[in-house]
């Protein structure tokens, strides 16, 4: 029995979850010639993980479109706006689950990445849709340094650096799913709260919420435990 996988790139949910998801995990081991042992291969850190999948972006209705929200949304839509995540040069929140039919969870990747191959495809044997070959590279934050100079009594110079750092707001421990207008969904509350959905499926399994899903409207939602968030 084949279980189920939902894509997330960005703030966007992928409709039609690709049939593979292929993970590179490269390295950056060293090799060297020595003038006694000949050719020899020195361990390194590994390098930065690799992603890439094939998308089909539908240009006609399929009942397996798992979007809730852009389930009308035709393939350019997709591709303008992954286009845009490229473009902006920012690093960008990618997410994958797999589970069981019954909703058991069997895997997650939760990560941010830079988008850095994209490649389309349109043929006759393809109808209307369109496919996207993506490839995805792993980022890792760095960080930065603010130096500030101050200018002394006597002439002299000294300077400081800073490390700056995400805000520590606390969001609301506990919120409710808005009733009435437009149907509430788990990804909407929480872009809405904590301005990112980069722990949609720790919060989801907090709270017992299937996801996708609709919530129901006053419905109580935690958004996390204890101190300032779920992992």
């Amino acid at each position: 029995m084949k279980g189920q996988y939902y894509f997330y790139i960005g703030n966007i949910q992928i409709p039609i979850p690709p049939e593979q998801l292929n993970i590179a995990f490269s390295n950056k081991n060293e090799t060297v010639d020595l003038l006694s042992t000949g050719e020899v291969n020195i361990p390194k850190d590994m390098g930065l993980t690799n992603y890439s999948f094939r998308l089909l972006l539908p240009n006609s209705n399929y009942p397996f479109n798992q979007s809730l929200l852009f389930k009308s949304k035709k393939a350019s839509y997709y591709i303008d706006e992954i286009m845009k995540m490229k473009k902006a040069k920012q690093p960008v929140n990618f997410i994958v689950i797999r589970m069981k039919p019954d909703g058991t969870m069997l895997s997650m990747v939760n990560t941010k990445v830079t988008i850095e191959d994209l490649n389309t495809e349109e043929a006759w044997q393809h109808g209307f849709d369109v496919y996207l070959d993506i490839v995805l590279k792993e980022w890792k934050s760095y960080g930065t340094k603010k130096l500030t100079t101050t200018e002394n009594a006597d002439g002299t110079k000294t300077q400081k650096t800073e490390q700056t750092r995400e805000s520590a707001k606390t969001p609301n421990k506990n919120v409710e799913a808005p009733s009435g207008g437009i149907k509430s969904t788990l990804q909407r509350v929480i872009k809405k709260e904590l301005g990112n959905t980069n722990n949609l499926f720790a919060i989801a399994a907090l709270n017992k919420v299937t996801v996708p899903c609709y919530l129901a409207g006053k419905q109580a939602l935690q958004l996390y435990e204890n101190g300032k968030g779920v992992k």
